[in-house]
């Protein structure tokens, strides 16, 4: 009877100690999660959650099953809503519009209940969302500002082959572009480096949700931490007629603070032909947040940037999306929730891709909560245990 009621109480203090370091232990790893992810290589992506076209499946009468070759220099990506999106691929000719992985176009296949200045709607087949879309500029000197062919301050990324895709077709992949410079002036960023830039994008457009997502890749490929700038330098379809609608912050025109900025072509008469847009940036509590950004009304070559800093052999992710909306107000919602990163914004990225993302802190996903019990809880079920044996031993006394 000692011998069992000494072990009852081992077991309660082994359960109390056990607890303790499970707690610790738990901590451990949400706080692991929480930060920045380790450094490292950039892995290609591997599908997760990705919607698998089934053969025959169509949308609003186009075929599902992948990239659809269209004219020479671009491949078509349709979104859920039937928004299709042209991406420059293959593309020979060096101009700021025509980079490699951005957007010549969007455009509906069909027509849509398009809001008009009067509060209703008119069905219309919106179209010329973009003239070119989301060029990638990288300049190793830290400028901020909008690039343009023949700016030596920027390496644009175009001319880069042709694309291959992932994803069941769902995601266009570019080739890496080497990036590389004399060392900038005395003084400036950088200086006196010859750094040198691995830089590479993936673009994706899902069938289950409304938007087109970039992946912009930067590995410092040499032996010294880098600092330098990822632009994004843009010309929307709007023309002169681009409007502001909505930001983020409520702030117009917008500043580094917003995540989100939506814009749209300005009425002609009581109706607009282009598709409203939602331009998301960045999210809360980025690691790497917007270090500029210009949008103004009637300008449509809208510009913003990031200043990423590199260790030798590290890589990030600079992740941007995009959404088409029939209404100014659909374009700004979808925005927002973009910009929280719902699951179908993570599709067809690899863990370690999640990892690298650094203008948005919730790209890894915690881990799943283990369900546990408190130090007293484990104790009392331990004295629970302890009882019913010896009420056992004393029947059979």
């Amino acid at each position: 009877m000692k011998r069992i009621i000494s072990l009852c109480a081992l077991l309660v203090l082994a359960q109390i100690a056990y607890a303790d370091v499970y707690v610790l232990e738990s901590d451990g790893l949400a706080a692991k999660h929480q930060t920045q992810a380790v450094p490292g290589q950039h892995v290609a992506g591997t599908p997760i959650n990705a919607h698998t076209a089934k053969p025959g499946e169509k949308l609003h009468g186009i075929p599902l099953g992948g990239v659809h070759p269209t004219a020479t220099g671009s491949q078509a990506l349709i979104d859920a809503s039937g928004l299709k999106y042209f991406i420059n691929t293959n593309i020979t000719f060096s101009t700021t519009s025509s980079a490699s992985g951005a957007m010549s176009e969007a455009s509906y296949t069909h027509a849509v209940a398009a809001t008009t200045m009067n509060g209703g709607t008119t069905n219309s087949t919106l179209n010329d969302a973009f003239d070119g879309y989301n060029t990638l500029c990288v300049s190793l000197n830290g400028t901020l500002a909008n690039c343009a062919t023949g700016n030596a301050n920027f390496t644009i990324y175009n001319q880069n082959g042709a694309s291959t895709s992932e994803c069941n077709g769902r995601q266009i992949v570019f080739p890496t572009q080497v990036v590389g410079a004399p060392p900038p002036p005395v003084g400036a960023v950088n200086a006196g480096i010859a750094g040198v830039l691995n830089v590479s994008r993936k673009v994706y457009v899902p069938t289950d949700d409304t938007f087109a997502r970039w992946l912009e890749v930067v590995t410092n490929t040499s032996a010294a931490p880098l600092t330098f700038s990822v632009l994004s330098s843009n010309n929307l379809g709007s023309d002169n007629n681009t409007k502001i609608t909505a930001t983020s912050t409520g702030t117009i025109p917008p500043t580094i603070a917003d995540k989100w900025v939506a814009t749209f072509q300005n009425y002609s008469g009581t109706t607009s032909s282009d598709p409203r847009e939602g331009h998301v940036l960045q999210g809360a509590g980025a690691a790497t947040p917007l270090s500029a950004i210009s949008f103004a009304d009637s300008d449509d070559n809208p510009w913003w940037g990031f200043t990423v800093t590199l260790n030798p052999g590290q890589t990030k992710i600079i992740m941007h999306f995009v959404t088409g909306q029939p209404g100014k107000v659909a374009a700004a919602t979808q925005a927002a929730r973009l910009a929280t990163l719902p699951p179908t914004s993570l599709e067809c990225l690899s863990t370690t891709e999640r990892a690298e993302i650094t203008n948005f802190a919730a790209a890894v996903p915690p881990p799943a909560a283990v369900p546990s019990m408190s130090p007293l809880g484990l104790a009392l079920l331990a004295l629970a245990g302890c009882g019913v044996a010896l009420f056992a031993l004393r029947r059979r006394a």
